[in-house]
């Protein structure tokens, strides 16, 4: 047997084993990206796998996050996604290790042992901390708060920091924060070191958008 159909095997059943108990969430899993995907009122949370194996052992990267869609139908116009990536786009998105704090934690599955313990931990986490997280992340005021309370540094629930200025700047007029011109003015000074010029040309055309735009 090959190891693609190895790893196919694998997928299936840790899929399977963890169907029943997303489901139960309101969960549908969506095989292309290999999530499970729950719709909400302002777009979807999302439970991420990542499933890569290496000489019979598997390794189990988990992320969750949210997407707001309003947030993500004006980004994905100033940001240099692909059309197909851009429906899927996540707002806010964390690992399992990097929302525990564990640096480069994955699972590590090499037997049924480790199988049955790994997907148990994985319920368990969700059901104590995961759930509670998507569900209060699902909101204009906490993603704004999330994206822009410290805009000089880093936001750990993102991984590309350059479409943190985009997205945040974006909660910022949605949420009318009243620091909107320091805040732009902070992601500016981050692209000028860190983007490139097609970003900043890019975050100059959306704060132009930002400035005659009225969600109402």
């Amino acid at each position: 047997m090959n190891s693609d159909m190895i790893h196919n095997q694998f997928e299936t059943k840790f899929y399977g084993q963890l169907d029943a108990f997303f489901q139960s969430h309101g969960f549908g899993f969506v095989p292309d990206q290999k999530q499970y995907r729950k719709s909400t009122q302002n777009g979807f949370q999302n439970i991420i796998f990542s499933i890569s194996e290496a000489q019979n052992v598997f390794w189990v990267e988990v992320n969750f996050g949210v997407r707001f869609e309003f947030i993500e139908q004006i980004a994905q116009q100033f940001l240099n996604n692909s059309f197909g990536y851009r429906p899927a786009a996540n707002t806010l998105v964390i690992s399992i290790g990097k929302f525990l704090e564990i640096k480069y934690f994955r699972y590590k599955v090499a037997n049924q042992e480790d199988f049955d313990r790994v997907t148990q931990e994985i319920r368990s986490f969700f059901e104590e901390k995961g759930f509670d997280f998507l569900n209060t992340a699902d909101s204009i005021n906490f993603i704004e708060e999330t994206l822009n309370d410290s805009p000089t540094m880093p936001c750990r629930y993102l991984y590309n920091q350059v479409h943190r200025c985009f997205k945040g700047i974006i909660a910022a007029k949605l949420s009318d924060n009243c620091n909107f011109s320091t805040v732009t003015n902070i992601y500016r000074h981050f692209l000028l070191k860190n983007g490139t010029d097609e970003d900043l040309l890019s975050y100059e055309r959306l704060i132009s958008f930002l400035h005659h735009y009225n969600a109402n």
